[in-house]
């Protein structure tokens, strides 16, 4: 949830008229995991601030029928933390889905995008804690972010 504020705060630093519909939802009582907090939360601003990018970048395109949305969901299944983040912008290619994690891949213009940003929450995921990152997408539809993290496996 402070992600979400951060990522939210610095989107608005950027861009004082941007607009979208974040919707949260948290399961109650998930059991504690051990993780480095500095680190997921790293990952999960990251996570956040490419969906409002993507749907500002739809809203830039689709200005009269488009109304952006981010959902950021969690959810607790078999032994598995999970944080799903949703947007409704232009959603990602199959060919560039593919490459999205790899360092210095970038869909940004000169300038916009260092190509670090998914590589490191990668790492941070997989090498640092133990878990998975995936993505899933629908051009014109939808991207899906899933972080899934295992109970008593971590750094």
């Amino acid at each position: 949830k402070e992600a979400v504020q951060l990522a939210w705060h610095g989107m608005r630093a950027q861009v004082p008229d941007f607009t979208v519909d974040i919707r949260e939802q948290y399961a109650d009582n998930l059991p504690q995991i051990e993780v480095i907090p500095q680190e997921m939360s790293r990952v999960f601003l990251n996570l956040l601030s490419n969906a409002f990018q993507a749907v500002r970048k739809r809203s830039l395109k689709d200005e009269d029928e488009y109304a952006p949305v981010v959902n950021v969901s969690t959810a607790y299944r078999a032994g598995t933390h999970e944080v799903h983040i949703r947007d409704n912008g232009p959603g990602i290619p199959l060919e560039i889905r593919e490459k999205i994690f790899q360092p210095f891949f970038t869909t940004k213009p000169t300038g916009e995008g260092t190509g670090l940003g998914l590589s490191l929450s990668y790492d941070i995921v997989v090498k640092g804690h133990g878990g998975e990152i995936s993505v899933d997408s629908d051009v014109g539809a939808f991207t899906e972010f899933t972080v899934t993290l295992m109970q008593g496996v971590g750094t």
